[in-house]
């Protein structure tokens, strides 16, 4: 292929790889998507019935990369197509909930592919006009949970930026055919999540954390993150810690109980952590309710949030300056109606972010600290350009 037809361009790009949705946000905070954690093999051949529709509900990939060196996973359906798909399914339950985010295949998968997606939707216009390569220099920041950023955000790094990382789109609308080539660079490092979380938190809310000594959980489907900060939001490294939560255990549990009815009424947790997120308890089908989860969910959900709670609550007790304590992620969302049920006797200040906003709070915080680096990176080759130029004029008289 002639160099001339080849697309060449960048990208500033934050993604949160929760274990059960990948959040991102590419070039601006307006320019964001979510998509499901579930990574399907493909069974057959899929057949389109009409080549339209959304690119983020049609994820088909073929994956060349130094970070995957499983056949399983080079071609793979990711997100919403995954969901249902008859091939062999992968969530993050059971085994997989209890591998490291940074070791699992799928989180590669996942961000290697949210990271075309974000690329290919850039330049729908071109790829529209008959552009299919495009060649991508990504800055990305993103983070892994605190327990396992001082022993594996090396290898996860390295696993990043160590080659090019190839992604064709096989069947997927509007893209179908494009392959898009990227090399990472990170200008923040590995963050960690819900320290990322705290900035955007204090950029956009009224809450005044820089003012307070606080401590805040990042609540996921299967870690749970703890951080303290001291007033001035210094990160107090001695007390945060972290723990598995196995939330995503839980909601598998809620699902399999469901579909012992006889019909696969949830397809995925993915679904069904959405359907808790918005309080829909009740499945309908045919118009009636074909099952209502509200007990089955209650029984589940307390004993979560009963430890969940525990953790908070001892790692809280020995941080004195600590006046309050926030939860935020999706697993807060989820967990927030019991977690309040079991506080009302307690009394504690305990606070819990905006469901609008929580989901997104570490992607958007992880947002800020990049557009931040790249500033500073910015200015800081200005000011050597500057230093290096003569002194004087051209030299003639």
């Amino acid at each position: 292929m002639a160099k001339h037809d080849v697309l060449t361009t960048t990208l500033l790009l934050s993604i949160d790889n929760g274990s059960s949705h990948i959040k991102g946000i590419f070039d601006d905070l307006s320019s964001t998507f979510i998509f499901p954690n579930v990574v399907a093999q493909p069974f057959g051949e899929r057949f389109l019935l009409m080549e339209q529709g959304d690119p983020l509900d049609f994820l088909d990939v073929q994956i060349t990369s130094p970070a995957i060196d499983k056949e399983q996973y080079r071609h793979v359906y990711v997100g919403n197509l995954a969901i249902g798909d008859e091939g062999i399914v992968h969530e993050i339950v059971g085994d997989k909930a209890v591998q490291k985010k940074a070791q699992r295949p799928e989180t590669m998968v996942t961000l290697l592919t949210a990271a075309a997606y974000a690329i290919a939707t850039k330049h729908t216009d071109a790829i529209q006009r008959g552009k299919n390569r495009i060649k991508a220099a990504v800055y990305l920041g993103t983070g892994l949970p605190i327990r396992e950023i001082t022993k594996f955000s090396d290898e996860f790094s390295n696993k990043l930026t160590g080659g090019v990382h190839s992604i064709t789109f096989v069947t997927t609308p509007i893209f179908k055919g494009v392959t898009v080539e990227m090399e990472f660079t990170l200008p923040t490092g590995i963050s960690i999540d819900d320290v990322s979380g705290v900035y955007d938190m204090e950029a956009s809310t009224k809450s005044q954390l820089s003012h307070k000594g606080f401590g805040i959980a990042d609540v996921g489907g299967v870690d749970m993150d703890i951080a303290f900060f001291r007033p001035g939001l210094d990160l107090d490294q001695r007390h945060s810690t972290g723990a598995k939560i196995y939330l995503n255990d839980a909601l598998e549990s809620i699902r399999n109980e469901v579909n012992a009815q006889g019909e696969e009424l949830i397809s995925s947790t993915a679904e069904l952590t959405l359907m808790l997120v918005n309080r829909e308890y009740e499945i309908y089908a045919e118009g009636k309710v074909a099952f209502d989860m509200t007990h089955l969910i209650n029984r589940h959900m307390r004993i979560l949030a009963e430890k969940v709670l525990k953790y908070a609550r001892n790692a809280w007790k020995h941080v004195r300056y600590a006046n309050e304590f926030w939860f935020i992620g999706g697993g807060a969302i989820v967990l927030q109606p019991w977690i309040e049920k079991l506080n009302a006797e307690l009394g504690l200040p305990i606070k819990f972010d905006h469901a609008e906003y929580s989901q997104f709070r570490n992607a958007r915080g992880t947002f800020f600290l990049l557009e931040h680096a790249m500033k500073q990176g910015k200015e800081a080759a200005a000011s050597v350009e500057i230093e290096q130029e003569p002194e004087g004029g051209s030299g003639t008289a």
